[in-house]
């Protein structure tokens, strides 16, 4: 069934004045929408500048058929989450510990320190760095590589994406790299090992990108490397190539990503940016595509 949104605007700017719509109709691609999401699209749009508030009035629903394409089906299609939840109790890594999440005020306790209706919850976390979908830096491997307050943010955020598909692949050779365009760019790899999160399957005999391959991906100069895997390297053995050789070179590492099935080839930005502490090398991270 196809839906339309039938509504009223009052836009205010910020530099004075301000413009009214009645009865807009807009098509959707389901069958609400919020006020929010029309209050974007109306903005972008009309391409209009110095927006202050925007009230959405006397807003409907009705079934008509669609004139155009729908306007939160372009919303919902820009953004990709390629990070997995956290929660108190989550084993990311067996033999780490596993976060505990709590409050350090609880609402309870904030009201008898504010004006009467007003309360606030401050958590606090306590975990290691290697929890959820976490990134590397060379820091995490070498104790002079960079930590991650001395990277710049150019080579967490917005960077060229190319997907690799080695689903039902464990050692992930250099095979899946080569004929690919893959210079200057993040690699996704995925294996598509995280519908295994959170069991102990997961830990077992997971997907992992084997020394010759780590080698190519350094001489092709690539950005970062990601995996939907429990490690990018084999934990079968006390070795870990791909991390020296990734991390000697300032190639950086998300693990245990998720979502990957959902990336098109190429054609996408990938982001994986942590806050910015000093003297940690790994830290979680909302991993993310952005479609071009």
């Amino acid at each position: 069934m196809e839906h339309r949104v039938v509504f009223d605007f009052a836009i205010e700017f910020t530099n004075g004045g301000g413009i009214q719509g009645q009865d807009f109709r807009l098509d959707i691609a389901g069958d609400t929408i919020s006020d929010q999401e029309l209050a974007d699209y109306i903005i972008e749009d009309l391409r209009l500048l110095m927006v202050g508030k925007v009230n959405i009035l006397n807003k409907f629903y009705i079934q008509e058929k669609h004139k155009r394409k729908p306007v939160n089906a372009v919303v919902s299609e820009k953004l990709i989450d390629l990070s997995h939840t956290i929660f108190d109790g989550l084993i990311t890594y067996k033999g780490l510990p596993a976060p505990i999440i709590c409050d350090f005020l609880s609402r309870d306790d904030s009201r008898g320190k504010y004006e009467a209706g007003t309360e606030f919850q401050i958590g606090k976390i306590e975990m290691v760095g290697n929890t959820g979908t976490y990134i590397d830096c060379p820091f995490h491997r070498y104790a002079h590589g960079k930590d991650l307050s001395e990277v710049g943010l150019e080579a967490f955020a917005n960077l060229d994406a190319i997907t690799i598909n080695a689903v039902g692949v464990i050692e992930i050779g250099v095979d899946y790299f080569k004929d690919k365009e893959i210079k200057n760019r993040a690699v996704i790899v995925r294996t598509d090992w995280s519908k295994h999160w959170n069991t102990d399957t997961y830990f077992e005999n997971h997907p992992f990108i084997n020394r010759e391959a780590a080698e190519y991906l350094l001489d092709c100069g690539v950005k970062l490397v990601g995996i939907d895997s429990h490690n990018i390297d084999d934990t079968r053995h006390n070795s870990r190539p791909v991390h020296t050789i990734l991390l000697g070179a300032e190639i950086l590492i998300v693990e245990h990503m998720c979502n990957l099935e959902a990336l098109p080839e190429a054609g996408y930005l990938f982001s994986a940016v942590p806050p910015k502490f000093k003297g940690v090398g790994t830290f979680p991270v909302r991993a993310f595509a952005t479609m071009a």
